[in-house]
Formats: C-alpha cells, sequence, structure tokens
C-alpha cells in the first residue's frame, strides 16, 4: 500500500475462501490508497511500536551462527517482549526453560563476530550482558 515500486503480493492460501478474501482485499487495494489520516495513524503506531522495543532486532538470524551458540534473535526476542509488555517475569520464566545454557546472553564472549552481519548494525556485544543482567541476574530495565 502506497508504494508504487510494490507491483506483486504473494500471499499463501489454503482454502477458496482465503482465495475470495484475496481478491477482494486487492480489488479495495492500490498504490497511494492510504489518506493523510490513515498514514497518520500508522506514522503513530511505529512511533509507540519503537518506544515500546529496546533493542531494534529484526530476528532476520544474520547475526548467526554464533561461534559461541549464543541464539542472539532469541534473547533479545524475550529482553524486548519483557519489555514490550512490561511483564519480565513470564520473559525471565520462558528465557530460562526455553533457551539451554550455552545459548543464553551470559555465553556470549563479546567477540563482535555477530555485529559484521547485523544489518541493523546492532551492537551486541554490548547488549549482551545487559540482556543477561535483566532475564538472569534479577536486574530491572534502565531507561
Amino acid at each position: 500500500w502506497n508504494h508504487p515500486e510494490v507491483t506483486l503480493l504473494l500471499s499463501g492460501m489454503s482454502s477458496m475462501s482465503q482465495v475470495a478474501e484475496n481478491i477482494e482485499a486487492a480489488n479495495r487495494s492500490g498504490a497511494n490508497s492510504f489518506g493523510s489520516e490513515k498514514l497518520q495513524l500508522i506514522a503513530g503506531v511505529r512511533q509507540k511500536y519503537k518506544e515500546r522495543t529496546a533493542i531494534p532486532c529484526t530476528g532476520c538470524s544474520y547475526c548467526m551462527p554464533c561461534p559461541n551458540g549464543v541464539n542472539i534473535p532469541k534473547v533479545f526476542s524475550f529482553y524486548n517482549d519483557g519489555y514490550m509488555h512490561e511483564d519480565l517475569p513470564t520473559s525471565r520464566a520462558l528465557y530460562g526453560r526455553f533457551l539451554e545454557e550455552k545459548e543464553r546472553a551470559g555465553a556470549c564472549l563479546q567477540c563482535q563476530v555477530c555485529e559484521t552481519k547485523c544489518p541493523q548494525k546492532i551492537p551486541i556485544s554490548e547488549w549482551m550482558p545487559k540482556a543477561h543482567a535483566v532475564l538472569a541476574e534479577g536486574q530491572s530495565y534502565k531507561k
């Protein structure tokens, strides 16, 4: 939407009702079809989302594999989920349950191999000790 350079959209469908929904949506869509009110709404939502996201990781996994086995995207996901939803206890519990010790932030050696591959240019080696402190050592988020 509102991107004339986009000429094709791929949409997975597994039923005739989904085909009908997609056709209906395509008929209502088109380049530059959003008015200023809708664009302002989208900009506002985008800004709020950015404010509630501590680490700008998209989860693309280009930083992987970590030479030491840290699951960088998952660590950042648990950190961001707790921050965004203001539910650190749940993030800590899930972090401890679903990541093996070697996959957690505490295993980061700060070698920075991952940083050379990150398209977001996230200073991963700076975030890992913070994530470890919050998710494994009980510290709170610092704003």
